[in-house]
């Protein structure tokens, strides 16, 4: 999948598979700083205040990663009962060098030579009596009327009634905390990261950055933002753009890179087993609702696990469908898991007229539809490319390392249907419907557009009908 603005590593972001941008009033710009080596320095920098820069054009397409796997480890779950002595005997009998269990994880990571083939390793632990599951370690990437200044470019949340659900809940409460697991946000002013100006009034509880082990999970690339702005940008404040559960909280977690996190040598890669340590870790410090704009294209035991619970403890999971409709229509998860799991939904994307757009991958597994949106058209005629707008990093600082300089921009993108979704569930827990599996019985019951035979490939059971859907439980405030 690609995320499109710029090239990034792995753990695929399902968005902006192009961008164009919408950015206001300048600032002098800056130069960027010289390479420092760990983030700590970053973040101990004198503050930058966030500054907006003015242009419009189309963002550079992001590139596919280089590697599908992660170097250097399996990820394996032994048999129960087994002894940590064990663990390292069956691992020296496959060739690894060492086992190790990681924080939120049911499974552990069995560490082979960085040259090794880590696909052919999985298979040797697999053929060991007491390994219960082994699989190489996938790459995930990113996939994509109030006073608001620009809420009229927001054709997306006015072609699914948002006005309208609004009257029946505005925005939300605090009560509701949605984990958006991504590239990290530009939530706080610290040291060279800034906050996104729009996001000033939004609520944000701790989260983790599992990329760099440490409690700051800022954004260094632009797709985390952008996504929280959707669910939760700061909304009625006289500027900016509007979010659709501006209300709830938003817990940051990093599972995602930039250039500028691996040029820095961060720790940790965007693989499918930090995905699962981080849907544990926003499960059990309270959310309610999980974002997932991203995916892989293999499976994953422990991601599956890790939603698995999620639902269990009552949290609802929505998860990009895809960015292939157009080049191949190759399945991602975990997106695919959720025809099989009560309580999460796979999301396509839909254009203005509420089709699927091209990008949007068609498949069995895909349950609702949201607007993603399609920078290839101008389908309402307003002179803007037909994408989701929100703020978030201006790409041309942003590649140079600097993060404080923002911009609105129109990204495309299932991720960006998905995070749609993610705002009805928070506006669904917060009326009372706390069942993961409700939450989804009744976003597919009360959708708009529904396909001749009641489902199909392209938008699933439909394309989501927020007021419909609130009111048709009679649950208006």
């Amino acid at each position: 999948m690609t995320k499109g603005s710029r090239p990034t590593a792995a753990l695929a972001s399902l968005g902006l598979v192009l961008a164009a941008a919408l950015a206001l009033a300048g600032g002098a710009s800056q130069s960027a700083p010289a390479p420092q080596g760990l983030k700590q320095s970053w973040l101990r920098q004198a503050s930058r205040p966030a500054v907006a820069s003015g242009f419009i054009r189309p963002a550079q397409q992001r590139q596919a990663p280089a590697t599908r796997y992660v170097p250097g480890r399996v990820v394996v779950r032994f048999d129960a009962g087994l002894r940590a002595r064990d663990f390292r005997s069956l691992a020296r009998e496959a060739g690894a060098i060492a086992v190790r269990r990681p924080s939120w994880a049911d499974f552990h990571y069995v560490e082979i030579p960085p040259d090794a083939d880590p696909v052919a390793a999985a298979e040797r632990l697999r053929a060991q009596p007491g390994v219960a599951r082994a699989e190489p370690d996938a790459i995930v990437r990113p996939l994509w009327r109030p006073n608001d200044e620009h809420f009229s470019l927001q054709w997306h949340l006015q072609r699914v009634g948002m006005e309208q659900a609004w009257e029946l809940n505005r925005g939300g409460s605090s009560r509701i905390t949605v984990a958006v697991i991504d590239s990290g946000v530009a939530y706080t002013n610290q040291g060279a990261f800034a906050q996104a100006p729009d996001l000033a009034g939004t609520r944000f509880v701790p989260g983790y950055d599992f990329i760099w082990d440490d409690d700051v999970p800022v954004d260094t690339d632009g797709h985390g933002t952008h996504v929280a702005g959707t669910i939760a940008q700061t909304t009625n404040n006289g500027a900016g753009v509007a979010g659709i559960a501006f209300n709830v909280g938003i817990m940051p977690i990093k599972v995602l890179t930039s250039d500028w996190d691996e040029e820095n040598n961060a720790p940790n890669p965007p693989s499918m087993s930090v995905l699962a340590r981080a849907i544990r870790f926003a499960v059990d410090h309270g959310a309610r609702v999980i974002n997932l704009s991203l995916g892989a294209d293999t499976e994953s035991f422990a991601v599956e696990s890790a939603i698995r619970y999620a639902v269990s403890q009552g949290a609802f999971v929505a998860a990009a469908a895809g960015n292939s409709g157009d080049e191949g229509n190759a399945p991602e998860w975990p997106g695919a898991y959720a025809n099989e799991i009560d309580g999460m939904m796979a999301v396509a994307a839909v254009d203005y007229n509420l089709a699927r757009a091209p990008h949007s991958t068609h498949r069995d597994y895909v349950e609702i539809a949201a607007p993603g949106g399609d920078n290839d058209a101008d389908e309402n005629g307003d002179d803007y490319a037909d994408g989701i707008l929100q703020q978030t990093f201006d790409p041309d600082f942003q590649e140079r390392g600097i993060f404080n300089r923002f911009a609105y921009m129109f990204y495309q993108g299932t991720s960006m249907a998905t995070a749609h979704v993610s705002a009805l569930a928070a506006l669904l827990m917060d009326q009372g419907i706390t069942n993961p599996a409700a939450v989804e019985a009744a976003i597919k019951r009360f959708a708009s557009n529904k396909p001749s035979g009641g489902r199909n490939d392209d938008i699933g059971y439909g394309v989501i009908d927020p007021r419909a859907c609130l009111l048709g439980l009679g649950l208006a405030k």
